[in-house]
């Protein structure tokens, strides 16, 4: 019986770090490019008091940019996890005005349904709300 327990204990201790180092692993790995549901998309959020932002992905550069307000970066060269419900992307981008080279930057993106997601700047930033458009609205003045 002894015998018995010590087995079952020992199979009970690798089988829970087996099956936490596939978690943390999961979340470790970044992968290339963006997560598909903001692939070659564009989104824009409800414009409030003349504010708006609004963003555009292809396969591996994404970008916000607010109608008012500091301009975010458009980054390239991307690579994504997902932390959760949230998706963190990390690109590159060039800025003459900091220094020469290529500077880090991040965005935070979680899917909300197929059409509308939420989005934003950095690693702390608040998530905006934003849904899913195909042309330019009627005042582009504003987005472009």
């Amino acid at each position: 019986m002894n015998k018995f327990i010590k087995t079952g204990l020992s199979a009970l201790v690798v089988a829970i770090s087996v099956g936490g180092a596939a978690i943390t692993g999961e979340a470790a790995t970044w992968h290339k490019g963006l997560p598909t549901f903001i692939q070659n998309k564009k989104f824009k959020s409800k414009i409030k008091r003349e504010i708006g932002v609004w963003s555009k992905a292809t396969k591996t550069t994404v970008f916000m940019k607010q109608t008012q307000g500091e301009q975010l970066p458009a980054i390239s060269h991307t690579k994504y996890k997902k932390m959760g419900k949230v998706y963190l992307i990390k690109g590159k981008y060039h800025d003459s005005r900091i220094g020469k080279g290529m500077h880090t930057y991040y965005y935070r993106v979680q899917k909300l349904t197929n059409k509308k997601i939420k989005m934003a700047s950095g690693k702390t930033g608040k998530l905006t709300t934003m849904t899913r458009f195909k042309h330019a609205p009627k005042n582009s003045q504003t987005w472009w």
